[in-house]
């Protein structure tokens, strides 16, 4: 990233150049004005990043530069539950126990009753931008045109270390199924490839009462519960999605850094990115695999669908602990606010 970000203002600065002026100074008539480029840095909402400016008259300067959030961690947990009834947290725990020893019986790996995630925020953006200088003072300028990027803005993943858990959870749904397809088709011999299965009323009732696996995540529109189920990779994850175009509208203020110098510049700019409403927080595909029996009732059939990721903002309440807040934060963000220091080197051309 940082290379990209040198060869964009070794790309622009020699051609910027040529139309550049200082917009510090009011403009009087007659006046030769001293060519220039600006040449920032920038921190604030949007990340951090760099960008360079060219003034085309008095009135008129043109920015453009790119900026990242830095890769920071926060890392969020939540519990691992089975079936969709509402139920206490002892019940709960009691019956999460109880699947836990079977399924460590059955295949040597015990289930985790809780997952971390880890949210990273993701932003990146290309910018170009006109500020307007409308005042004698040029010290006040107003701000608009655009940021542009990857729509994907954050991402929450499962941690490393509970993959082996999440293998697990796969195997059991995987199981559940095999046992639920099996009995109610009326099939009480079954064989995938070299691995059979008895499928009797008494192990069908045994799986029933437990219920597929998965990560509690809040609850759906009709109020039965949501969990979150690994995907082909037997990862969870969910990512924060808005437009890649998104259109700027600020305002700023800014002058000399030091007095008695016309060499560095500080301003401060605030304003709103219209990132296309409520952001989408979309959960992983779930791959879900399911048998029929064939034609003669001899094997079973195996069938693997796609079933497409959830809008926690949308489709989804009550999403517990931090992921529950950032939930609600976002959803009350119609547009991004953007509040940005910049420090400028201006760059005097011969």
């Amino acid at each position: 990233m940082r290379k990209y970000v040198i060869a964009l203002a070794a790309a622009l600065l020699p051609t910027m150049g040529m139309f550049a002026q200082t917009f510090s100074e009011p403009c009087i008539p007659g006046k030769v004005y001293t060519k220039s480029i600006d040449a920032s840095v920038t921190l604030g909402t949007t990340g951090v990043g760099v960008d360079v400016a060219v003034p085309l008259n008095d009135v008129f300067q043109v920015r453009t530069g790119f900026s990242f959030t830095p890769r920071v961690h926060a890392t969020m947990n939540f519990a691992v539950q089975v079936g969709d009834e509402k139920e206490s947290e002892q019940v709960q725990a009691e019956k999460f126990n109880r699947l836990a020893d079977m399924l460590e019986e059955y295949t040597g790996t015990r289930v985790g009753n809780s997952i971390d995630m880890v949210g990273t925020p993701t932003m990146n953006n290309f910018k170009l931008l006109v500020d307007v200088h409308p005042f004698s003072n040029k010290n006040w300028h107003f701000t608009t045109g655009f940021y542009w990027g990857p729509s994907q803005v954050a991402k929450a993943e499962n941690a490393v270390y509970d993959g082996t858990s999440l293998v697990a959870v796969s195997m059991y749904n995987n199981l559940y199924e095999r046992v639920k397809n099996s009995y109610e088709n009326f099939v009480p011999y079954m064989s995938v490839g070299d691995q059979q299965l008895v499928a009797g009323k008494d192990l069908y009732d045994k799986f029933m009462s437990y219920g597929r696996m998965g990560v509690t995540l809040g609850e759906r529109k009709d109020g039965t519960p949501f969990r979150l189920e690994p995907d082909a990779n037997n990862n969870v994850s969910a990512t924060i999605k808005v437009n890649n175009f998104k259109p700027y509208l600020g305002f700023g203020y800014g002058g000399k850094l030091f007095k008695n110098s016309d060499d560095y510049y500080v301003s401060f700019d605030a304003g709103v990115l219209f990132w296309g409403g409520t952001p989408k927080i979309m959960t992983n595909d779930i791959q879900k695999v399911t048998f029929t029996p064939n034609e003669d009732y001899t094997e079973a059939v195996k069938h693997v669908t796609t079933e497409p990721g959830v809008d926690l903002a949308k489709d989804v309440k009550n999403v517990p602990g931090k992921v529950g807040d950032y939930v609600k934060l976002l959803k009350s963000f119609k547009v991004y606010p953007v509040v940005e220091l910049r420090l400028t080197r201006r760059i005097w051309v011969k």
